[in-house]
């Protein structure tokens, strides 16, 4: 389908108790280390996600990391091995996740394309892949290991 492999990716995330949205400190092969707070809703189809990244080094990791632990309180930790694929703007997520399982997770990138084309190349990736039949998921990977009561 042309996609191209990106790189492979230990990552670990730790979610933070969050009230408006989901907030988690990403690490990612132990060497780059990311913030992100998102907002997306809980649906099988496709959806929209608003977030932001703020990226820092080494250094000053365990400092953020007891911070959000204090003034937020950790919530859940979810640790994955992610075979990272690119076509255009999308990004294919291969994931095998530690108490989970395997999933497949697509990511269209709205950066430099409008919402319209963004939503065409999306339905054009799942047609590729031939997906559109397979067990969709509304919940995201830390809200799966919070319901498995681990």
């Amino acid at each position: 389908m042309g996609a191209k492999f990106k790189s492979r990716l230990s990552q670990i995330d730790t979610y933070y108790n969050c009230k408006n949205g989901r907030l988690k400190l990403r690490e990612i092969n132990g060497k780059n280390f990311e913030l992100i707070f998102y907002q997306r809703p809980d649906t099988k189809k496709s959806k929209i996600s608003d977030y932001n990244v703020l990226k820092f080094n080494r250094s000053n990791i365990e400092d953020i990391k007891n911070i959000l632990t204090r003034a937020m309180g950790e919530n859940v930790t979810v640790k994955k091995e992610r075979n990272l694929w690119i076509y255009k703007n999308t990004r294919i997520h291969l994931d095998d996740v530690n108490k989970l399982g395997k999933f497949l997770e697509l990511e269209t990138v709205i950066d430099g394309i409008n919402l319209i084309n963004a939503k065409k190349e999306h339905e054009k990736v799942i047609k590729l892949l031939n997906i559109a039949q397979c067990k969709k998921i509304k919940k995201s990977y830390s809200d799966l290991l919070l319901n498995k009561n681990l």
